[in-house]
C-alpha cells in the first residue's frame, strides 16, 4: 500500500450511518409481511427430563390459533455443525431451560402466547448434571448416549517434567470462568414468507445465510433452491447468532401453512435459549528458568457446553492453541475436555476460546515475572513470538507476527512509563490504584478446515459498481471496510459503490462471518474478482472496438489503456447492448495448515496479536473495582477505516469490562435466575472509562492491502490486564471471573 492511496486506510464515515442513527435502518424485528402469523414457542420448564406425552389439542382450540408444531412436523429433527445432536423440536427428552416443544402460529401475537400456555407436556424428571466435573465421571447421568465427554483431546511436545527441572520459578493455580450472554440489542428475530418465485424465504438475524440455509433443507428434507435465506443489518451478534436460531422454525412455519410467519424472541426467551460463552475450569502450572525464559506449561482445559456442542469442538481447539499465550514454550502437555451438562447451551462468543484460557496464562506470566523480579512486559517481550517460531500444534508461524510490536507499543505509553503517577493519584484513603497488562493471540479465518469465499463485481450503468457477497453486516462494519477496498480496486469515488449483501439468491457465498475473517476473505475475493474483470474487460474491447489492449488499469471511473479512455458507464451500456455479461466473480482460498492429530480445525495459518493496560481503583472497603483507563493496542496488519477499528477496539474492551466485572449469570440446578437485564448487568455508559486505541501496523503480505482481522482481539486480554492490575493494587489475585466485589472483598479480608 502507498501513500497514494485514495480510500484505504481514510477515516470514511460509513455507510450505514445516517440511517442507523436516525433509525430508519430495518432489522428482522422491524418487519411486518401481510397477512402474517405470529409464532410462540413453548420451551422447556426442567432443565432435564424425559417426555412421556404432548398434548397440543387444547391449544389448537384457542381462538386465532391456526396450527401447532411438534417433532413430528420434523422430517430430519436434528441439526447441528459439527455433532447433530440437537433437536429442532425435542422428541424424546429435554435437556436445558429453555429447550424448545412445539410451535403455535396464529392470527394474533396474544393468541399465540396464550395458546402456548395450554400446551400440556408430560415429563419424567432426570438427574440435573450441572458441574463439568462431576459429568465428566463415568458415575454420572449420561444427558446423550455415549456419556457426556462429548470431545477429549491432548497436545504435547518437549518434555514438561524436563522443563520444570530447568525452570527456576514454577507457579500452579486453578482458574474458573464463568459463563457470559451476549446480550446484543436486537435479540433472536426474523420473518418467512413465500416469496415471487414460489421459494420459502426466512429474512432473520444470522451470521451465513448459506449455512442457515443448509441447516432448514436438511431438517426439513427441501431442496436448496427451494429455500431462499436472506440476512438483514443485524442489530449485535458477537457469535450468537453464529448458529441456528429462529430460521428453522419461521421456516417450518411457512411451509406447512403457505403463509407469512413472523417469530421474534423476548429478552428472558434470548437469555434463557440463545448461546453463551462456554464456562471453564483451567489448570495450569507453569514455569521459567533464572533468565526468565518460559520453560514449561502443563494444562487442563475443561468447557462446560451445555446441553448441545454447537460450536463447541472448534471452542476447544482454539483454547488448546491460545492457552500458551503469544510465547515460546518449548515443553507443554495440554489435556482438553468438552463436557455435556444441563447448563444450557454455548458456543460461539467473540474470542471463541481464547479470553477463559488467556485469563489463566496472563496472570501465570504475571506470577512468574514477579517471582523472578522482572519487568511484566519485558518478561513478555523476552518470551513473544516471532516469525519462524513454533506454536501450540507444532506449526511454524510464516506470517505476520506483531505481538513484539504491541508490547513495544505498551511499554511506551504513558499509563505503563509513568505508571508510578497514576497509582500516586490520592481520592480516598480506602481507593488503591493499580496498574496491569495483558497480552493476546488469536487465530483468524477457520483455519485447518476448508475456507473459501467468492465475491461478485458488476459493472452498473451508472458508471458505478455494485459488489455482491455473502457476509453479513453485525454493526462490524464490514460493508463499509469492503466498500473502501473496492473503490480502491477499482478506483472509483466510494459514493459509486453499491454493496449487496447476505442472499443466497443476490449474493455467492462468502462464507460465514466469524473467525474475524471477513475484511481478509472478501477483501482477497474482491481482489481476485477486480483481477478477473480486467480480463473480461479487456477481452471486450478488443472484440468491440477492434483495439488493442495492453497495461489496463481501472482510473478515477475509467478503464484506462495505452491509447484509449472509457467511463465505466460507456463501458457498462456497450457491455448491455452487446449482451455481454457485466458481472464477473473472484474466489479466495485460504492457504492453511494441515491439521495434526487431536485437533479439528487447527492450526491456523493467520493470527492477530494484542494487548491491554488497565488502570484500576480498588474499594478496600467493600471489594468494588473501576476502570478509570484502558488502552487497547491491537497488530491490525494495515488500518482500513481508522474510525470503524476504533469502534471495534472500544466496543470489544467494553465487553471485556462487563466480562471482568459486572456479567453474573446465576445458574442454580440448571435453571437461569439472571433473565433480563436489571439482574443481568453489563457494561452502562457510566462503567466505560478513558479507552485509548492504539493500532500497530504489521502488514501481513496476503492481507488484502496488509490488513488483518480485528474483531476479537480486543477483547480477550482485557479481563486478565485487569486481574494483574487489582493484584498491583491490593496484592491479592483474583481467580475466578467475573470478579465482583464480594469476591475481592473475601480475597482481601482472607489476606489480613
Amino acid at each position: 500500500m502507498t501513500a497514494a492511496a485514495r480510500w484505504v486506510g481514510k477515516e470514511v464515515v460509513r455507510k450505514d450511518a445516517y440511517e442507523k442513527a436516525r433509525g430508519l435502518t430495518k432489522y428482522a424485528s422491524d418487519m411486518f409481511p401481510e397477512n402474517l402469523l405470529w409464532v410462540a414457542t413453548h420451551r422447556s420448564k426442567y432443565p432435564h427430563a424425559r417426555i412421556k406425552r404432548i398434548d397440543v389439542s387444547k391449544a389448537l382450540k384457542m381462538p386465532g390459533v391456526v396450527a401447532v408444531f411438534t417433532h413430528r412436523d420434523v422430517p430430519n429433527n436434528r441439526y447441528g455443525v459439527f455433532v447433530k445432536d440437537r433437536p429442532v423440536l425435542c422428541d424424546d427428552r429435554v435437556r436445558y431451560i429453555g429447550d424448545p416443544i412445539a410451535l403455535v402460529a396464529a392470527e394474533t401475537k396474544e393468541d399465540a402466547e396464550s395458546a402456548v400456555e395450554e400446551i400440556e407436556v408430560d415429563y419424567e424428571p432426570l438427574p440435573v448434571v450441572t458441574d463439568p466435573i462431576e459429568a465428566m465421571k463415568d458415575s454420572s447421568y449420561p444427558i446423550h448416549d455415549g456419556g457426556n465427554v462429548s470431545r477429549r483431546t491432548r497436545i504435547t511436545f518437549g518434555d514438561v517434567s524436563k522443563g520444570f527441572s530447568q525452570s527456576k520459578a514454577v507457579v500452579e493455580n486453578e482458574y474458573r470462568t464463568s459463563t457470559q450472554i451476549h446480550a446484543f440489542l436486537e435479540t433472536e428475530a426474523g420473518i418467512s414468507y413465500i416469496d415471487e418465485k414460489g421459494r420459502i424465504t426466512v429474512v432473520a438475524g444470522g451470521q451465513s445465510p448459506y449455512r442457515d440455509q443448509h441447516e432448514i433443507v436438511s431438517t426439513l428434507n427441501l431442496p436448496p433452491e427451494k429455500v431462499r435465506v436472506i440476512i438483514p443489518q443485524v442489530g449485535g451478534a458477537f457469535g450468537g447468532k453464529d448458529d441456528i436460531s429462529v430460521q428453522i422454525h419461521l421456516a417450518l412455519v411457512t411451509w406447512k401453512t403457505g403463509r407469512p410467519a413472523r417469530l421474534v424472541w423476548d429478552r428472558e426467551e434470548s437469555f434463557l435459549s440463545g448461546t453463551k460463552r462456554h464456562p471453564s475450569i483451567v489448570k495450569m502450572k507453569t514455569g521459567a528458568s533464572a533468565d526468565g525464559r518460559l520453560m514449561a506449561n502443563d494444562v487442563e482445559i475443561i468447557y462446560d457446553t451445555g446441553a448441545y456442542v454447537a460450536l463447541g469442538h472448534a471452542v476447544l481447539d482454539v483454547a488448546i492453541e491460545n492457552c500458551n499465550g503469544p510465547y515460546k514454550i518449548p515443553n507443554i502437555d495440554i489435556k482438553a475436555w468438552l463436557v455435556y451438562t444441563n447448563n444450557m447451551v454455548a458456543s460461539a462468543f467473540r474470542g471463541f476460546g481464547a479470553p477463559q484460557v488467556i485469563f489463566a496464562m496472563e496472570q501465570q506470566v504475571d506470577q512468574l515475572a514477579k517471582e523472578l523480579g522482572m519487568d511484566p512486559v519485558e518478561f513478555r517481550l523476552l518470551n513473544a513470538l516471532r516469525r519462524g517460531d513454533v506454536m501450540v500444534f507444532g506449526n511454524r508461524l510464516e506470517t505476520s507476527v506483531g505481538i513484539a510490536k504491541c508490547l513495544e507499543a505498551a511499554k511506551n505509553t504513558p499509563l505503563w512509563s509513568r505508571q508510578a503517577d497514576f497509582k500516586a493519584v490520592k481520592t480516598y484513603p480506602w481507593i488503591k490504584r493499580g496498574v496491569g497488562v495483558a497480552a493476546a493471540v488469536k487465530g483468524y479465518t477457520i483455519g485447518a478446515l476448508p475456507d473459501r469465499g467468492t465475491i461478485s463485481v458488476e459493472l452498473l450503468l451508472d458508471g458505478g459498481i455494485a459488489v455482491k457477497g455473502s457476509f453479513t453486516e453485525i454493526g462490524q462494519g464490514v460493508v463499509q471496510s469492503v466498500s473502501q477496498i473496492a473503490a480502491e480496486l477499482f478506483s472509483v469515488d466510494i459514493d459509486k459503490v453499491e454493496i449487496v449483501f447476505a442472499d443466497t439468491d443476490k449474493t455467492p457465498d462468502t462464507s460465514v462471518t466469524s473467525a474475524s475473517r471477513q475484511l481478509f476473505l472478501a477483501g482477497n475475493a474482491l481482489k481476485e474478482a477486480a483481477k478477473n474483470m480486467i480480463k473480461h474487460v479487456a477481452q471486450f474491447i478488443e472484440k468491440t472496438y477492434n483495439i488493442k489492449v495492453d497495461n489496463l488499469r481501472f482510473e478515477n471511473g475509467y478503464v484506462v489503456g495505452r491509447d484509449f479512455k472509457i467511463s465505466f458507464s460507456e463501458l457498462a451500456n456497450a457491455m448491455a447492448r452487446s449482451g455481454v455479461e457485466r458481472e464477473v466473480s473472484g474466489t479466495y482460498e485460504v492457504p492453511r495448515v494441515q491439521p495434526i492429530p487431536g485437533s479439528l480445525e487447527i492450526p491456523h495459518l493467520f493470527y492477530m496479536f494484542g494487548v491491554s493496560l488497565a488502570l484500576v481503583e480498588v474499594n478496600t472497603l467493600t471489594g468494588a473495582v473501576s476502570v478509570p483507563k484502558l488502552v487497547s493496542i491491537a497488530d491490525v496488519g494495515k488500518v482500513i477505516n481508522p474510525q470503524t477499528l476504533t469502534g471495534q477496539l472500544e466496543g470489544a474492551a467494553a465487553q471485556g469490562i462487563g466480562y471482568a466485572l459486572l456479567e453474573d449469570p446465576k445458574i442454580e440446578n440448571g435453571i437461569l435466575k439472571t433473565t433480563n437485564l436489571s439482574t443481568y448487568l453489563i457494561p452502562s455508559i457510566k462503567d466505560i472509562p478513558e479507552i485509548e486505541v492504539i493500532p500497530v501496523e504489521d502488514a501481513e503480505e496476503s492481507g488484502p492491502f496488509g490488513a488483518k482481522g480485528i474483531g476479537e482481539i480486543g477483547i480477550i486480554s482485557v479481563a486478565p490486564a485487569i486481574a494483574n492490575a487489582i493484584y498491583d493494587a491490593v496484592g491479592v489475585r483474583p481467580k475466578s471471573t467475573p470478579m465482583t466485589p464480594e469476591k475481592i472483598y473475601w480475597l482481601l479480608k482472607n489476606k489480613c
